[in-house]
């Protein structure tokens, strides 16, 4: 265990407000924080969480020490960030939860995580206080004035503003974050984030990514996410750099923050890369100061859209976790073309393998399971040992993935295990076969998913995002010949939109729950829906 005390996430502040005091670190709509405000509004709310008695509007916002947990419900507002900051100094643990859960299952999940004290905003205080009524004693706090009911975080900024709290010492171990998974396949798990896994993200991304004081990032994922937190997230605070927060994606907001605040980075998802593009046509931007945009899962026809979108930028296929605080390979500059489809190589101080069922390398060009260590890796499972005993064995984060190595050492993901479709005694990739549908041009994002069959066990069936024009059964024509026939869909949806979560992963549990209902716009005869 280290013995290091200097860990705490929030030392980066005090000594950026003397580097970079007059510098924005931090600008949300029409408000801006400068390093020396930022600072100055971090040990005032931590002086009005920590004090006893502490108060405004007539509820206690007092109590909150070193170990406490408290829950934050809210979309993407300044005082999330603010907010915190001041748990991190004080040495709390900040649980951000997913505001589009329902309110049992908040409940559920604040309860699991030992929550004292919850915030929120307007837009979600009934959810949040319908997920608290059955759990007594838990605080709440209002990140923006809600009612007596709730403790406005800015009052209490306001009543401390000038004293300052010193930060708590703390070594790499200890624990900054509860972030819950996105339970794609799986029943949400509370993933360990520490400080230091923190810390050693925040190096990776500077390193990575090349971040400097004058970069401006702009930061619409969720902030419950680790994409919006550290993705690269606190990183532009650590080198003195700006942080520009929209509440929630929006399209043509987005083009006017590039151009009026000179956006340098971004992260964005697959599937909002063709919504910017429409914005484009009527919003038009100078999109010139981007110079890198994060991504994943992005098809060839999206490639090109992002290359005509941010012709200046460095287009980065990436791949993360969770578990891993987010970026765990990066492609890089050199490469963007020459290996599309590829995730790159591991940021620094990480170790990737792809391994087999005993753990053992498979030879370059095979598949097997990603496994990584690392720094910047989570120590594992809030109250779940069997399932961090299983999944961080050997002192390796088993990710779940299956991906392979090329002979210069750049990943490729393949597919999710459990997402591998089992047909007529053959294994399939479900990824395999999105990749041959997305080679088609019309095709701006496909997820294919493996349904029951009376005879083959499991068939594949294809959901679909196009161009105006794409059919399905020129789509099928298109995979027939670059498919075996038994990995060829033997249905095909049409859709606006696949449903994905905040991190922009697409919801395959979804699909399938939405299948038996649909009507395929193309499906096989049964005659022909052998393998």
């Amino acid at each position: 265990m280290s013995t290091a005390n200097t860990a705490n996430l929030a030392r980066m502040l005090a000594l950026n407000a003397v580097r970079f005091a007059d510098r924005d670190a931090l600008v949300f709509e029409d408000r801006r924080w400068t390093y020396r405000e930022l600072d100055a509004d971090v040990n005032a709310l931590a002086a009005g969480i920590t004090a006893d008695g502490a108060s405004a509007g007539g509820a206690s916002a007092g109590g909150v020490t070193r170990g406490t947990r408290v829950a934050v419900v809210a979309n993407n507002v300044p005082e999330f960030l603010i907010l915190a900051l001041a748990l991190a100094k004080l040495g709390a643990v900040c649980v951000p939860l997913n505001y589009r859960l329902t309110s049992g299952e908040l409940s559920h999940l604040m309860q699991r995580a030992g929550v004292e004290a919850v915030a929120t905003v307007p837009e979600y205080a009934e959810l949040t206080a319908k997920a608290v009524a059955g759990l007594p004693g838990v605080r709440k706090l209002a990140l923006e004035p809600i009612d007596d009911a709730w403790t406005d975080v800015n009052a209490l900024i306001a009543a401390r503003r000038g004293e300052r709290v010193p930060d708590a010492e703390l070594d790499d171990d200890a624990l900054q974050r509860i972030v819950y998974t996105s339970g794609t396949t799986s029943l949400p798990k509370g993933v360990l984030l520490t400080h230091g896994n923190v810390n050693a993200n925040m190096h990776a991304q500077i390193v990575e990514l090349g971040l400097r004081p004058t970069d401006r990032i702009l930061n619409f994922a969720p902030l419950y996410h680790v994409g919006g937190t550290d993705l690269p997230g606190y990183a532009i605070w650590h080198v003195g750099g700006r942080m520009v927060v929209q509440r929630r994606f929006e399209p043509a907001g987005i083009l006017t923050a590039i151009e009026a605040e000179g956006i340098t980075g971004m992260v964005v998802a697959a599937t909002m890369l063709d919504m910017i593009r429409r914005a484009a046509e009527t919003t038009r931007a100078d999109l010139s100061s981007v110079r890198w945009l994060i991504f994943s899962q992005v098809t060839s026809a999206l490639f090109k859209v992002a290359r005509e979108l941010f012709p200046n930028a460095r287009l980065i296929e990436g791949y993360g976790l969770t578990e891993t605080c987010s970026g765990l390979t990066y492609l890089d500059e050199a490469h963007m073309e020459s290996k599309q489809g590829s995730v790159g190589i591991p940021v620094p101080w990480v170790d990737v393998r792809v391994v087999d069922a005993e753990d053992q390398d498979v030879p370059v060009g095979e598949n097997g399971e990603v496994i990584a260590r690392g720094p910047k890796v989570s120590p594992g499972y809030l109250d779940d040992p069997g399932a961090t005993a299983e999944t961080f064995r050997g002192g390796w984060f088993h990710t779940g993935d299956v991906g392979c190595f090329d002979e210069d050492g750049y990943l490729y993901i393949r597919d999710r295990l459990k997402d591998m479709i089992r047909s007529g005694g053959e294994n399939m990739s479900s990824a395999e076969i999105e990749n041959v549908l997305a080679d088609h041009p019309l095709v701006l994002a496909a997820s294919v998913v493996g349904v029951p069959h009376a005879k083959w066990q499991e068939v594949p069936v294809a959901f679909v995002v196009g161009r105006p024009g794409l059919e399905a059964g020129e789509l099928i024509a298109h995979a027939r010949e670059r498919l075996g026939r038994f990995k060829v869909p033997k249905e095909i949806y049409l859709v606006d939109e696949l449903p994905t979560n905040p991190s922009g992963k697409v919801l395959k549990r979804t699909l399938r729950e939405l299948q038996p209902g649909m009507s395929p716009d193309w499906a096989y005869a049964e005659r022909d829906s052998g393998s």
